[in-house]
């Protein structure tokens, strides 16, 4: 990819950001209800023609563009011969490192829908954005009889590394790097749970948003 190229996809991700994060700070401070599209592009100052140029309207500009998976590594999960779980958290993990995940603004989002619990399904929806792009993956290495059960294994893992996401947002001492770590064993403990067997008590907390 050409550097120019490179530096365009940088800004427009950064102005992205930029806007989402205004939106999110109006919304603390006005409530979503009374945020207009104007009143975004003021707080993040650009016009309102390169608000619609980022985001449809105030409800994408809240959530914030997700990256979706990317091909190449769909591309080697659908054909990589290890456990279907290992490889499957290897896939959140490369995907993780191409999200560009910011502590503040999460933050934002945890105290949004903490004082705004309406606003729960418009980010769900991005988290089963997440979610829908990991069921065929993880059908084609089952078969095409086991996808409820893709389905069902695609939220959990989703919900597991939203979760992971939001207790590395508010620990300071918490690395990027761990958050796939602390989701698998998330995951692996609810595991031991549904089959009875006792587990100890790790990080825990109350998760609204994924990321990504």
């Amino acid at each position: 990819m050409p550097a120019s190229s490179t530096l365009r996809d940088r800004r427009r991700l950064q102005t992205g950001r930029e806007i989402q994060s205004a939106t999110l700070r109006l919304a603390l401070r006005e409530g979503f209800e009374a945020v207009t599209t104007e009143m975004i592009a003021a707080e993040a100052g650009i016009s309102l023609r390169t608000f619609f140029n980022y985001y449809a309207n105030k409800e994408a500009a809240l959530v914030g563009k997700q990256p979706e998976i990317a091909p190449e590594i769909i591309d080697w999960f659908e054909t990589a011969s290890g456990p279907l779980m290992n490889d499957l958290f290897e896939v959140l993990g490369r995907h993780l490192s191409d999200s560009h995940l910011s502590r503040e603004t999460i933050g934002l989002i945890d105290t949004l829908l903490e004082r705004s619990p309406e606003l729960v399904p418009t980010f769900h929806a991005s988290l089963r954005k997440l979610s829908d792009q990991m069921v065929s993956p993880i059908v084609s290495r089952l078969d095409e009889t086991a996808r409820p059960e893709a389905e069902l294994l695609a939220e959990l893992v989703a919900h597991a590394l939203a979760h992971a996401i939001l207790i590395w947002s508010q620990s300071d001492g918490m690395n990027e790097a761990e958050i796939i770590g602390l989701a698998r064993q998330q995951v692996v403990k609810l595991g031991k749970i549904i089959n009875d067997v006792p587990v100890s008590t790790g990080a825990s907390g109350n998760c609204h948003q994924p990321v990504a």
